[in-house]
């Protein structure tokens, strides 16, 4: 059977509590009972996410959560996203568990990633078409988002003496009035950042959704915001290059995101020149 590693159990019961400790317990058996039923044969160390465990086997990556209602939403996003070349396929699933196509190389996106290299990606995830699958709102993912980013600048004098509470606050405002129009329509990944995009063998690979339904520029924001320093120009960019995409729509979800952004650069990165323009870019009036 395999074993959970201390530090994926250490990061589940800081992302799930200490009450995920029984379950960490039963996740051998679990995995096993998960293999003999799809033919499985786990070959690679496990590994954990934010709110799940992954392993690899020879006939896919099989990933397993306590949360079996972020299991079923990512299900739910992935089958909507089938025809699209650039988003890994779902293969199965049950209850809390995902089996998930093996990403070939699989490796992470090269340091420098910006959003104009993953554009087949991001065309997939704005051109996709169909009936959409119930899932929550976009606003609700901008509320909890932006209320855990107020908790961290509440308690720390050093971030909130760049990114103030007001500005926070101001910001936060206009992402909600953002996320309450329905701009483009359709099933939002929730989370597109570079961590949760693979190199594939035909290109970039999106993973790991936390899917809502709203605005879908909302997903280009974190890439775009790479270059803050370019932001005007990389829009401008977009606007041109991706169909249905409403560049003046994407650059008020940047400055609405830009302070959200600088503070987790300022609580990740502090003295880069990264986090220095994303800083500068969230204390810019509009």
């Amino acid at each position: 059977m395999i074993e959970v590693p201390d530090e994926a159990r250490r990061r589940m019961v800081v992302r799930h509590g200490p009450d995920v400790e029984g379950w960490l317990d039963e996740v051998p058996a679990l995995v096993d009972r998960l293999a003999r039923r799809w033919d499985l044969t786990p070959d690679g160390r496990v590994l954990s996410g934010n709110s799940a465990l992954v392993v690899p086997t020879d006939r896919g990556v099989l990933k397993v959560t306590p949360a079996v209602m972020i299991a079923e939403q990512e299900a739910a996003a992935l089958r909507h996203w089938a025809p699209c070349r650039h988003v890994v396929d779902l293969l199965d699933r049950d209850d809390g568990a995902l089996l998930l196509a093996r990403v070939r190389p699989g490796t992470a996106l090269p340091a420098g990633t910006r959003v104009g290299d993953v554009l087949p990606a991001v065309r997939d995830l704005f051109a996709v078409d169909g009936e959409l699958p119930d899932l929550p709102p976009l606003g609700d993912r901008i509320a909890f988002w932006l209320g855990r980013v107020r908790e961290q600048v509440a308690e720390d004098a050093v971030v909130r003496a760049r990114i103030p509470l007001e500005l926070l606050d101001r910001a936060a405002e206009d992402a909600a009035a953002l996320g309450e129009q329905r701009g483009h329509h359709g099933v939002v990944h929730g989370d597109l950042h570079p961590a949760n995009l693979l190199v594939g063998s035909d290109g970039p690979v999106v993973i790991d959704p936390r899917p809502h339904l709203g605005d879908r520029t909302f997903d280009l924001v974190d890439l775009v915001l790479l270059d803050p320093e370019a932001l005007d120009a990389t829009v401008d960019r977009l606007g041109r290059d991706v169909d249905r995409l409403d560049a003046d729509r994407l650059l008020a979800w940047c400055h609405a995101l830009a302070p959200a952004n600088a503070v987790a650069a300022l609580r990740g990165a502090p003295d880069s020149a990264h986090t220095a323009a994303l800083v500068r870019l969230a204390q810019r009036p509009d």
